[in-house]
């Protein structure tokens, strides 16, 4: 029987979102929900292809080598900065924004993948664009931060990251599997009823719980799955790799416990170090994190 890292070997992955500059004081690193997630993929050893928007002014291309990249490139590229209040939420400004990603900029070769995994940073990709019905696959992600933002001014350089429009699911989300999200994400940006929309609509939601884990509902269904303990450094792009590894193992015939589990040994290298620096070490050290029980925490 072929095993599940096999499996994903084999596996065609294409990652929708923008790569973005995140600013950590006077250094640039490269993020995006997209980024971490295809390169996570690309460290679990999938076939990754990549659709983003970046700007003229990008200067992170070395951290998609070995991608196969398509996009636009012009205006600015989308500039986010973190900050993590002790004791409270993340707080988000974005400086500059990349085009939008339209589903036209999609080649037609690309319409067919195993895995899609769809994934904006900040109001670049319009759901109600065909993405959930004109791409030939066998799984799709939905991660749904991005779609849930929107910014107002804060200063004359930056505006800060708030709570968009409620999510419209009339004529958008079709034929999604999974829903990912954080439990940030809906104190901060849902509304009422998001979560039990989410849940009639796919057949998994995955609700991250930060150092708590992640809740799974599967159907009328919960399950928590746990983390393998680290030493944080940076919990930038942690949710994105869950997803992303997640993604993976769902698509390769995981059980959703089992593929939550692949979720949280990706994530854990990845919050090791600043940004996305922690990417590195998901190729050769995952799957021994993966099986190993003595650091993880259910």
């Amino acid at each position: 029987m072929m095993s599940l890292r096999d499996k994903i070997r084999n596996l065609n992955f294409l990652a929708v979102g923008q790569v973005t500059h995140d600013r950590y004081g006077d250094q640039i690193s490269p993020g995006g929900c997209a980024f971490f997630g295809a390169r996570a993929a690309q460290g679990l050893g999938a076939q990754v292809r990549l659709l983003t928007s970046v700007g003229e002014d990008f200067i992170c291309d070395d951290a998609l080598t070995d991608l196969e990249v398509k996009g636009i490139r012009e205006g600015k590229t989308t500039v986010f900065t973190n900050s993590y209040p002790v004791g409270g939420l993340r707080v988000q400004h974005v400086e500059t924004q990349s085009p939008p990603i339209r589903f036209n900029h999609l080649p037609d070769s690309w319409r067919s993948a195993d895995a899609l995994f769809v994934a904006p940073v900040f109001e670049e990709i319009n759901p109600s664009e065909p993405w959930f019905t004109d791409i030939d696959t066998r799984f799709t992600s939905v991660c749904l931060q991005g779609f849930m933002k929107t910014a107002r001014r804060d200063t004359d350089e930056r505006r800060v990251v708030i709570k968009g429009q409620p999510l419209d699911f009339t004529n958008s989300f079709q034929h999604v599997d999974a829903f990912f999200l954080s439990a940030e994400d809906i104190e901060l940006f849902g509304s009422p009823g998001l979560l039990d929309a989410l849940i009639a609509r796919a057949k998994y939601v995955f609700v991250t719980l930060g150092e708590e884990g992640c809740r799974i509902h599967e159907g009328t269904a919960i399950k928590y799955s746990g983390i393998y303990r680290t030493n944080t450094a940076d919990p930038t792009g942690a949710g994105d790799t869950f997803a992303a590894a997640t993604t993976c193992a769902l698509a390769c015939g995981a059980d959703a416990l089992s593929a939550a589990h692949m979720g949280a040994a990706a994530a854990s290298f990845v919050v090791e170090k600043l940004g996305s620096e922690g990417l590195d070490n998901i190729q050769e050290n995952v799957f021994s994190r993966f099986t190993s029980l003595n650091t993880y925490r259910p």
